[in-house]
Protein backbone atom coordinates (compact mmCIF):
# COMPACT_ATOMS: atom_id res chain seq x y z
CA UNK A 1 0.00 0.00 0.00
CA UNK A 2 1.37 3.40 -1.00
CA UNK A 3 0.51 6.47 1.10
CA UNK A 4 0.53 10.01 -0.27
CA UNK A 5 0.32 13.11 1.89
CA UNK A 6 -1.58 16.09 0.51
CA UNK A 7 -1.59 18.97 2.97
CA UNK A 8 -3.19 17.71 6.15
CA UNK A 9 -4.79 14.76 4.37
CA UNK A 10 -3.37 11.29 4.00
CA UNK A 11 -4.51 9.46 0.88
CA UNK A 12 -4.16 5.69 0.98
CA UNK A 13 -3.87 4.25 -2.49
CA UNK A 14 -5.39 0.83 -3.23
CA UNK A 15 -3.10 -2.18 -3.35
CA UNK A 16 -4.81 -3.50 -6.44
CA UNK A 17 -4.19 -2.15 -9.92
CA UNK A 18 -4.49 -3.44 -13.45
CA UNK A 19 -1.06 -5.09 -13.41
CA UNK A 20 -1.71 -6.90 -10.15
CA UNK A 21 -5.19 -8.27 -10.82
CA UNK A 22 -3.87 -11.12 -13.02
CA UNK A 23 -1.39 -12.01 -10.30
CA UNK A 24 -4.14 -12.31 -7.69
CA UNK A 25 -6.21 -14.43 -10.08
CA UNK A 26 -3.25 -16.75 -10.65
CA UNK A 27 -2.52 -16.94 -6.91
CA UNK A 28 -6.04 -18.15 -6.14
CA UNK A 29 -5.82 -20.61 -9.03
CA UNK A 30 -2.51 -22.03 -7.78
CA UNK A 31 -4.03 -22.43 -4.31
CA UNK A 32 -7.02 -24.37 -5.64
CA UNK A 33 -4.80 -26.50 -7.87
CA UNK A 34 -2.58 -27.41 -4.92
CA UNK A 35 -5.63 -28.54 -2.96
CA UNK A 36 -6.52 -30.85 -5.87
CA UNK A 37 -2.95 -32.20 -5.90
CA UNK A 38 -3.18 -32.89 -2.16
CA UNK A 39 -6.42 -34.80 -2.67
CA UNK A 40 -4.67 -36.74 -5.44
CA UNK A 41 -1.98 -37.69 -2.94
CA UNK A 42 -4.67 -39.10 -0.66
CA UNK A 43 -5.92 -41.23 -3.54
CA UNK A 44 -2.36 -42.50 -4.13
CA UNK A 45 -2.10 -43.57 -0.49
CA UNK A 46 -5.59 -45.05 -0.20
CA UNK A 47 -5.17 -47.11 -3.38
CA UNK A 48 -1.68 -48.24 -2.30
CA UNK A 49 -0.23 -46.79 -5.51
CA UNK A 50 2.74 -45.12 -3.85
CA UNK A 51 5.13 -47.67 -5.33
CA UNK A 52 3.51 -47.50 -8.77
CA UNK A 53 6.68 -45.95 -10.19
CA UNK A 54 9.02 -48.11 -8.16
CA UNK A 55 11.80 -46.56 -6.10
CA UNK A 56 12.88 -44.19 -8.89
CA UNK A 57 12.33 -40.45 -8.51
CA UNK A 58 11.69 -38.09 -10.24
CA UNK A 59 11.52 -40.61 -13.10
CA UNK A 60 8.86 -43.34 -13.11
CA UNK A 61 10.03 -46.96 -13.37
CA UNK A 62 13.43 -45.48 -14.39
CA UNK A 63 11.80 -43.81 -17.42
CA UNK A 64 10.50 -40.33 -18.11
CA UNK A 65 7.30 -41.82 -19.55
CA UNK A 66 6.43 -45.33 -18.31
CA UNK A 67 5.50 -47.88 -20.97
CA UNK A 68 2.54 -50.25 -20.59
CA UNK A 69 1.79 -48.89 -17.11
CA UNK A 70 -0.35 -50.71 -14.56
CA UNK A 71 -3.23 -48.90 -12.88
CA UNK A 72 -1.08 -48.13 -9.84
CA UNK A 73 1.60 -46.66 -12.10
CA UNK A 74 -0.94 -44.44 -13.86
CA UNK A 75 -2.23 -43.13 -10.52
CA UNK A 76 1.25 -42.43 -9.12
CA UNK A 77 2.57 -40.97 -12.37
CA UNK A 78 -0.48 -38.70 -12.69
CA UNK A 79 0.14 -37.43 -9.18
CA UNK A 80 3.76 -36.71 -10.00
CA UNK A 81 2.81 -34.78 -13.14
CA UNK A 82 0.24 -32.64 -11.32
CA UNK A 83 2.74 -32.08 -8.51
CA UNK A 84 5.24 -30.78 -11.07
CA UNK A 85 2.64 -28.32 -12.38
CA UNK A 86 1.94 -27.24 -8.78
CA UNK A 87 5.66 -26.55 -8.23
CA UNK A 88 5.79 -24.60 -11.49
CA UNK A 89 2.83 -22.49 -10.40
CA UNK A 90 4.50 -21.58 -7.12
CA UNK A 91 7.74 -20.69 -8.92
CA UNK A 92 5.81 -18.38 -11.27
CA UNK A 93 4.14 -16.69 -8.30
CA UNK A 94 7.52 -16.14 -6.66
CA UNK A 95 9.23 -14.71 -9.76
CA UNK A 96 6.25 -12.56 -10.74
CA UNK A 97 5.92 -11.15 -7.21
CA UNK A 98 9.52 -9.93 -7.38
CA UNK A 99 8.62 -7.92 -10.48
CA UNK A 100 5.36 -6.48 -9.16
CA UNK A 101 6.11 -5.74 -5.50
CA UNK A 102 8.86 -3.86 -3.73
CA UNK A 103 11.45 -5.59 -1.60
CA UNK A 104 10.02 -6.52 1.79
CA UNK A 105 6.41 -6.39 0.58
CA UNK A 106 4.18 -8.95 2.27
CA UNK A 107 3.19 -10.56 -1.07
CA UNK A 108 6.85 -11.13 -1.90
CA UNK A 109 7.43 -12.62 1.54
CA UNK A 110 4.36 -14.88 1.29
CA UNK A 111 5.25 -16.10 -2.20
CA UNK A 112 8.84 -16.71 -1.10
CA UNK A 113 7.59 -18.71 1.88
CA UNK A 114 5.35 -20.68 -0.47
CA UNK A 115 8.33 -21.61 -2.63
CA UNK A 116 10.46 -22.59 0.37
CA UNK A 117 7.74 -24.77 1.86
CA UNK A 118 7.04 -26.29 -1.57
CA UNK A 119 10.66 -27.41 -1.82
CA UNK A 120 10.34 -29.13 1.57
CA UNK A 121 7.04 -30.65 0.40
CA UNK A 122 8.68 -32.13 -2.66
CA UNK A 123 11.58 -33.53 -0.62
CA UNK A 124 9.22 -35.14 1.90
CA UNK A 125 7.19 -36.70 -0.91
CA UNK A 126 10.35 -37.93 -2.59
CA UNK A 127 11.63 -39.47 0.65
CA UNK A 128 8.51 -41.64 0.90
CA UNK A 129 9.29 -43.09 -2.52
CA UNK A 130 13.07 -43.33 -2.29
CA UNK A 131 13.03 -45.07 1.11
CA UNK A 132 10.14 -47.35 0.16
CA UNK A 133 7.75 -45.85 2.72
CA UNK A 134 4.72 -46.66 0.57
CA UNK A 135 2.02 -49.31 0.11
CA UNK A 136 2.10 -51.72 3.09
CA UNK A 137 5.32 -50.43 4.65
CA UNK A 138 4.84 -49.89 8.40
CA UNK A 139 8.28 -48.57 9.30
CA UNK A 140 8.93 -45.95 11.95
CA UNK A 141 10.34 -43.64 9.29
CA UNK A 142 7.03 -43.59 7.44
CA UNK A 143 5.10 -42.92 10.64
CA UNK A 144 7.34 -39.92 11.29
CA UNK A 145 7.33 -38.48 7.78
CA UNK A 146 3.57 -38.85 7.14
CA UNK A 147 2.42 -36.41 9.87
CA UNK A 148 5.34 -34.08 9.04
CA UNK A 149 4.21 -34.17 5.41
CA UNK A 150 0.69 -33.19 6.47
CA UNK A 151 1.92 -30.34 8.69
CA UNK A 152 4.12 -29.04 5.88
CA UNK A 153 1.16 -29.27 3.51
CA UNK A 154 -0.85 -27.05 5.84
CA UNK A 155 2.02 -24.55 5.93
CA UNK A 156 2.11 -24.58 2.13
CA UNK A 157 -1.63 -23.93 1.88
CA UNK A 158 -1.30 -21.21 4.50
CA UNK A 159 1.48 -19.42 2.61
CA UNK A 160 -0.38 -19.70 -0.69
CA UNK A 161 -3.57 -18.43 0.94
CA UNK A 162 -1.79 -15.35 2.29
CA UNK A 163 -0.20 -14.77 -1.13
CA UNK A 164 -3.62 -14.79 -2.77
CA UNK A 165 -5.32 -12.83 0.03
CA UNK A 166 -2.78 -10.02 0.18
CA UNK A 167 -2.32 -9.78 -3.59
CA UNK A 168 -6.09 -9.27 -3.84
CA UNK A 169 -5.68 -5.95 -2.07
CA UNK A 170 -6.52 -7.00 1.46
CA UNK A 171 -4.64 -5.26 4.29
CA UNK A 172 -1.51 -6.62 5.87
CA UNK A 173 -0.98 -7.08 9.61
CA UNK A 174 -1.45 -4.05 11.82
CA UNK A 175 1.55 -2.65 13.66
CA UNK A 176 1.80 -3.34 16.52
CA UNK A 177 -0.04 -6.66 16.40
CA UNK A 178 -2.90 -7.06 18.87
CA UNK A 179 -1.54 -9.80 21.15
CA UNK A 180 -4.97 -10.49 22.70
CA UNK A 181 -6.12 -11.55 19.23
CA UNK A 182 -2.90 -13.08 17.98
CA UNK A 183 -2.39 -15.54 20.86
CA UNK A 184 -5.75 -17.37 20.59
CA UNK A 185 -5.39 -17.47 16.80
CA UNK A 186 -2.00 -19.17 17.15
CA UNK A 187 -3.45 -21.67 19.64
CA UNK A 188 -6.27 -22.47 17.22
CA UNK A 189 -3.79 -22.93 14.37
CA UNK A 190 -1.68 -25.38 16.41
CA UNK A 191 -4.86 -27.25 17.31
CA UNK A 192 -5.80 -27.66 13.65
CA UNK A 193 -2.24 -28.76 12.81
CA UNK A 194 -2.41 -31.38 15.56
CA UNK A 195 -5.73 -32.72 14.32
CA UNK A 196 -4.40 -32.84 10.77
CA UNK A 197 -1.26 -34.74 11.80
CA UNK A 198 -3.31 -37.24 13.80
CA UNK A 199 -5.68 -37.60 10.87
CA UNK A 200 -2.75 -38.41 8.59
CA UNK A 201 -1.66 -41.20 10.96
CA UNK A 202 -5.24 -42.49 11.10
CA UNK A 203 -5.42 -42.53 7.32
CA UNK A 204 -2.15 -44.47 7.23
CA UNK A 205 -3.55 -46.90 9.80
CA UNK A 206 -6.66 -47.39 7.65
CA UNK A 207 -4.41 -48.25 4.71
CA UNK A 208 -2.13 -50.64 6.62
CA UNK A 209 -4.83 -52.26 8.76
CA UNK A 210 -8.12 -52.04 6.86
CA UNK A 211 -11.40 -53.19 8.41
CA UNK A 212 -14.61 -54.49 6.91
CA UNK A 213 -17.02 -52.68 9.20
CA UNK A 214 -17.27 -50.18 12.03
CA UNK A 215 -17.64 -52.90 14.66
CA UNK A 216 -14.66 -54.90 13.42
CA UNK A 217 -12.66 -51.69 13.58
CA UNK A 218 -13.65 -51.13 17.21
CA UNK A 219 -12.67 -54.71 18.07
CA UNK A 220 -9.35 -54.20 16.34
CA UNK A 221 -8.64 -50.96 18.24
CA UNK A 222 -9.54 -52.50 21.62
CA UNK A 223 -7.42 -55.59 21.08
CA UNK A 224 -4.47 -55.77 23.47
CA UNK A 225 -2.15 -57.09 20.76
CA UNK A 226 -3.17 -54.55 18.13
CA UNK A 227 -0.38 -52.40 16.61
CA UNK A 228 0.08 -49.10 18.43
CA UNK A 229 -0.96 -47.23 15.30
CA UNK A 230 -4.33 -48.98 15.49
CA UNK A 231 -4.71 -48.39 19.22
CA UNK A 232 -4.09 -44.67 18.73
CA UNK A 233 -6.76 -44.50 16.04
CA UNK A 234 -9.53 -43.90 18.57
CA UNK A 235 -7.88 -40.67 19.79
CA UNK A 236 -8.25 -38.77 16.51
CA UNK A 237 -12.04 -38.31 16.58
CA UNK A 238 -11.93 -37.29 20.24
CA UNK A 239 -9.25 -34.67 19.68
CA UNK A 240 -10.84 -33.56 16.39
CA UNK A 241 -14.22 -32.90 18.02
CA UNK A 242 -12.63 -31.00 20.90
CA UNK A 243 -10.42 -28.86 18.67
CA UNK A 244 -13.09 -28.36 16.01
CA UNK A 245 -15.74 -27.01 18.33
CA UNK A 246 -13.06 -25.14 20.28
CA UNK A 247 -12.03 -23.35 17.07
CA UNK A 248 -15.70 -22.66 16.28
CA UNK A 249 -16.13 -20.99 19.67
CA UNK A 250 -12.86 -19.10 19.24
CA UNK A 251 -13.75 -17.56 15.87
CA UNK A 252 -17.27 -16.75 17.04
CA UNK A 253 -15.91 -14.90 20.07
CA UNK A 254 -13.17 -13.06 18.20
CA UNK A 255 -15.40 -12.08 15.28
CA UNK A 256 -18.20 -10.59 17.39
CA UNK A 257 -16.60 -7.12 17.76
CA UNK A 258 -14.64 -7.31 14.47
CA UNK A 259 -15.46 -6.46 10.85
CA UNK A 260 -18.52 -7.69 9.01
CA UNK A 261 -16.28 -9.75 6.73
CA UNK A 262 -14.65 -11.43 9.74
CA UNK A 263 -18.09 -12.39 11.01
CA UNK A 264 -19.01 -13.87 7.63
CA UNK A 265 -15.79 -15.89 7.51
CA UNK A 266 -16.42 -17.11 11.06
CA UNK A 267 -19.83 -18.40 9.97
CA UNK A 268 -18.12 -20.33 7.14
CA UNK A 269 -15.64 -21.88 9.58
CA UNK A 270 -18.40 -22.86 12.04
CA UNK A 271 -20.35 -24.42 9.18
CA UNK A 272 -17.29 -26.37 8.05
CA UNK A 273 -16.75 -27.63 11.61
CA UNK A 274 -20.32 -28.97 11.74
CA UNK A 275 -20.13 -30.56 8.29
CA UNK A 276 -16.72 -32.04 9.11
CA UNK A 277 -18.13 -33.58 12.29
CA UNK A 278 -20.79 -35.48 10.36
CA UNK A 279 -18.39 -36.31 7.51
CA UNK A 280 -15.96 -37.83 10.00
CA UNK A 281 -18.77 -39.79 11.61
CA UNK A 282 -19.90 -41.18 8.25
CA UNK A 283 -16.29 -41.96 7.32
CA UNK A 284 -15.84 -44.08 10.45
CA UNK A 285 -19.24 -45.76 10.24
CA UNK A 286 -18.60 -46.80 6.62
CA UNK A 287 -15.11 -48.12 7.50
CA UNK A 288 -13.27 -45.27 5.70
CA UNK A 289 -13.98 -45.86 1.99
CA UNK A 290 -11.92 -43.84 -0.50
CA UNK A 291 -14.70 -41.39 -1.33
CA UNK A 292 -15.35 -40.32 2.25
CA UNK A 293 -11.62 -40.13 2.99
CA UNK A 294 -11.09 -37.68 0.13
CA UNK A 295 -14.15 -35.63 1.11
CA UNK A 296 -13.00 -35.58 4.74
CA UNK A 297 -9.57 -34.29 3.68
CA UNK A 298 -11.10 -31.69 1.35
CA UNK A 299 -13.15 -30.31 4.24
CA UNK A 300 -10.04 -30.20 6.46
CA UNK A 301 -8.15 -28.24 3.79
CA UNK A 302 -11.09 -25.86 3.33
CA UNK A 303 -11.29 -25.30 7.08
CA UNK A 304 -7.56 -24.57 7.32
CA UNK A 305 -7.66 -22.11 4.40
CA UNK A 306 -10.71 -20.38 5.87
CA UNK A 307 -8.99 -20.14 9.24
CA UNK A 308 -5.88 -18.57 7.68
CA UNK A 309 -8.08 -16.02 5.89
CA UNK A 310 -9.95 -15.32 9.13
CA UNK A 311 -6.67 -14.79 10.97
CA UNK A 312 -5.39 -12.43 8.27
CA UNK A 313 -8.64 -10.48 8.42
CA UNK A 314 -8.57 -10.25 12.21
CA UNK A 315 -4.95 -9.07 12.30
CA UNK A 316 -5.25 -6.78 9.27
CA UNK A 317 -4.63 -3.03 9.42
CA UNK A 318 -8.12 -1.92 8.36
CA UNK A 319 -7.67 1.67 9.41
CA UNK A 320 -5.37 2.40 6.47
CA UNK A 321 -6.72 -0.14 3.98
CA UNK A 322 -8.57 0.56 0.75
CA UNK A 323 -9.42 3.95 -0.69
CA UNK A 324 -9.51 6.04 2.45
CA UNK A 325 -8.98 9.72 3.01
CA UNK A 326 -8.47 10.47 6.65
CA UNK A 327 -7.43 13.59 8.42
CA UNK A 328 -4.04 13.50 10.10
CA UNK A 329 -4.36 14.49 13.76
Amino acid sequence: MHILRVGTLRVVEPLQNDRRRPYAFLAWGVLVFNVLVILGGAIVRATESGDGCGASWPTCTDRILPSNPAVETVIEFSHRITSAFAIAGVVVLFVWARRLYAKGHRVRLASGSSLGVMVVEALLGASLVVFGWVAQDASVGRMIVVPLHLANTYLLLGALTLTAWWSSGNPGPATPVDQSTRRPLIIGAFGLLLVGAMGALNALSDTLYPVDSFFSGVQQELSADAPWLVQLRVLHPIVAVAVGFGVAYLVMRLAAPATERARRISVVIIGLVVVQFFAGLVNVMLATPLETQVFHLALADAMWISYVIFSAEMLGDHETAGNLVEEVA
